[in-house]
């Protein structure tokens, strides 16, 4: 047995009844997410200049893309073959001055080929690929946080924008009710849809303000991170003297940190 057959193998045994609950828990946004993660890790290890961390780091990357396909078999017909002939066949279609009669003589004029024809398969997908927006198009791997900026931004260009603070104000207030009336409906799509809003009005409120709002969360994680800790330290980092600490002996705790 092949060792990528091995690894299918036991994905499946993980997913199926008698398997890890914490497997057959998740779902294919989850393990996406997660495979972003991995490639995130890979990345990092790329950059450290370790080898042996970069075979584990794409040992992992490789199981979550195998376990997406494990969850997605679940309800398509599709093997781990026929998204390898896929990706294969799109490879081949890109390169048409390695595969085909064209001709690259630069890596700009391959860039051309490759843009060129993703561009003809949008439209093959009934993709309208001559709109024109203000609006950039942003990689995936760009938090949600800074695309919400960028976008706000763009779209200021064309005076689609508040003429000072009082309406962001007032729309993080109007979003706050709607999110309020979510809740109290217990619909976990409106939920969150009305959570989005908050968050794109809050990015607003930070361009306005002239700070950047991913910029603006990262520096708040390693602050909660750092007094964390120390509240961690102050209960002998004994997860069960936390457990039994009432909040407001917890809430003292982080105040002290700060």
């Amino acid at each position: 047995m092949s060792n990528i057959q091995a690894l299918l193998n036991t994905i499946h045994t993980l997913r199926s009844p008698g398997g890890c609950p914490w497997d057959q828990k998740q779902d294919l946004t989850d393990a996406a997410r997660f495979l972003f993660d991995e490639a995130a890790e890979l990345l990092e290890a790329s950059l450290s200049g370790d080898n042996d961390h970069v075979v584990e780091e794409m040992g992992d990357l490789l199981f979550m893309i195998c376990f997406c396909r494990e969850i997605l078999s679940e309800s398509v017909d599709v093997t781990l073959e026929d998204i390898a002939g896929i990706g294969n066949e799109k490879l081949i279609r890109r390169h048409p001055h390695v595969f085909s009669d064209k001709s690259a003589d630069s890596q700009t004029e391959s860039q051309i080929h490759w843009e060129e024809i993703k561009r003809l398969e949008k439209e093959a997908k009934g993709i309208d690929t001559t709109r024109q927006s203000v609006l950039k198009d942003l990689p995936p791997s760009c938090s949600a946080l800074r695309q919400a900026h960028d976008y706000q931004k763009n779209a200021a260009k064309t005076g689609f924008d508040w003429p000072d603070l009082t309406g962001v104000w007032d729309k993080i207030d109007e979003e706050t009710g709607e999110l309020k009336e979510a809740i109290a409906g217990g619909n976990k799509d409106e939920i969150t849809h009305e959570l989005g809003d908050i968050l794109l009005a809050v990015v607003n409120l930070g361009r306005k303000l002239g700070v950047d709002a991913d910029d603006a969360m990262r520096l708040a994680n390693v602050r909660f991170r750092s007094r964390f800790h120390k509240v961690e330290d102050a209960y002998d980092n004994d997860v069960d003297k936390m457990k039994a600490a009432s909040l407001s002996e917890l809430e003292t705790a982080w105040q002290k940190s700060k």
